[in-house]
C-alpha cells in the first residue's frame, strides 16, 4: 500500500504507537504503515481517530464533505478497511499502563511488588493469628500456673510444669499453649506429659501443644523438658500464651487463659 495521502510529515521522535494486534510499542515514522513485529497494518479506517466504531462512519468533516453520500454520512465498509485516505491519523498512542507492562524492568518490579504486598498479606492474615493463637478475649476463670526453675546447672534439663483450671461452669474441650523462644531452637523436641492430643506444631521458635480439656472446676497439669544439644551458660527468655476451647453451643467459645505468675519468665544456664 502506498503512503497515505496528505499523512503528516512532522518528526515522530516523540510519539509511540502500540500495535492493536501483537502489543508492540515502538517510535512511528512518516511512512509508516506496519507493525515492524507482526505486520498489522496500522492505517486501517478502525485505528483511525476519526472513526466511529459504533456507527462505523468517518467523523472527519473534510472526508465527509468530500466522499459522503447526500446525507454527509462516509460509511466505512468493512472493519479492515484500508484506502488511501489523506486524513488518516492513527489513535495507536499506548495508556500509561502499557507503557509500564511494556518495559521488561518495570514489569519486573510490579510483579515482585505484587508478590511482596501478597506474601505480606498472607502472613498478616493467615500465618500471625496461626502462631500467635486465635484471637480471644482473657478469662480470669481459666488460669495457667506457671512452676518453672530460675536457673539450672550447665546439662540439666529444663523442666517446665503448666497447671491448667477451669473454674467456668461449663467444660474446656481442649487447651491450647504457645511457648515462644530461643529454647524451642537450641535443644531436642521436648518430652511431654501426658502427651499432647496432636503432633506438637513448630515454626523457629515457636511451639503449639494442644492438650485434653477440664470439667468445670478441674485441672489438667502438663511438663515439658527440654534438653539442650549444647551446654553453655545464657540466659533463656520465655514468652507463654493458652487458650481454653469451651464446650458451649452453637459452637466453641475460645478465651485467653489467665497466666500466673507471668507470661514471661527466664532461665538462665550456669
Amino acid at each position: 500500500m502506498a503512503q497515505p495521502m496528505g499523512a503528516s510529515t512532522k518528526p515522530t521522535a516523540n510519539i509511540l504507537w502500540r500495535c492493536p494486534e501483537c502489543g508492540h510499542i515502538f517510535t512511528p515514522q512518516p511512512n509508516t504503515i506496519r507493525c515492524p513485529r507482526c505486520g498489522e497494518n496500522l492505517r486501517k479506517c478502525r485505528y483511525c481517530q476519526f472513526a466511529d466504531t459504533m456507527t462505523w462512519e468517518c467523523t472527519n468533516a473534510r472526508i465527509r464533505y468530500t466522499y459522503g453520500d447526500e446525507l454527509g454520512r462516509f460509511h466505512i465498509p468493512e472493519p479492515d478497511h484500508v484506502w488511501a485516505c489523506p486524513e488518516n491519523r492513527p489513535a495507536l498512542q499506548p495508556n500509561a499502563w502499557q507503557l509500564f507492562m511494556a518495559n521488561p524492568l518495570l514489569r519486573a518490579l510490579g510483579w515482585g511488588a505484587g508478590v511482596a504486598v501478597g506474601l505480606l498479606l498472607l502472613f498478616r492474615f493467615v500465618l500471625l493469628p496461626w502462631l500467635r493463637g486465635p484471637e480471644a478475649p482473657e478469662a480470669a476463670q481459666l488460669t495457667a500456673q506457671l512452676n518453672a526453675p530460675a536457673q539450672v546447672a550447665t546439662g540439666e534439663a529444663i523442666r517446665l510444669t503448666l497447671t491448667f483450671a477451669n473454674y467456668e461452669a461449663v467444660a474446656v474441650n481442649q487447651w491450647l499453649l504457645v511457648l515462644e523462644s530461643e529454647l524451642v531452637e537450641d535443644s531436642e523436641p521436648p518430652q511431654v506429659t501426658p502427651p499432647p492430643i496432636a503432633p506438637p506444631e513448630r515454626v523457629g521458635r515457636r511451639l503449639r501443644f494442644f492438650f485434653n480439656g477440664s470439667p468445670p472446676g478441674g485441672q489438667t497439669t502438663v511438663e515439658l523438658v527440654f534438653n539442650l544439644r549444647e551446654t553453655h551458660q545464657r540466659a533463656y527468655q520465655l514468652t507463654f500464651d493458652a487458650f481454653g476451647y469451651l464446650n458451649t453451643t452453637p459452637q466453641p467459645t475460645v478465651y485467653r487463659v489467665f497466666f500466673f505468675p507471668s507470661r514471661r519468665w527466664q532461665i538462665k544456664v550456669r
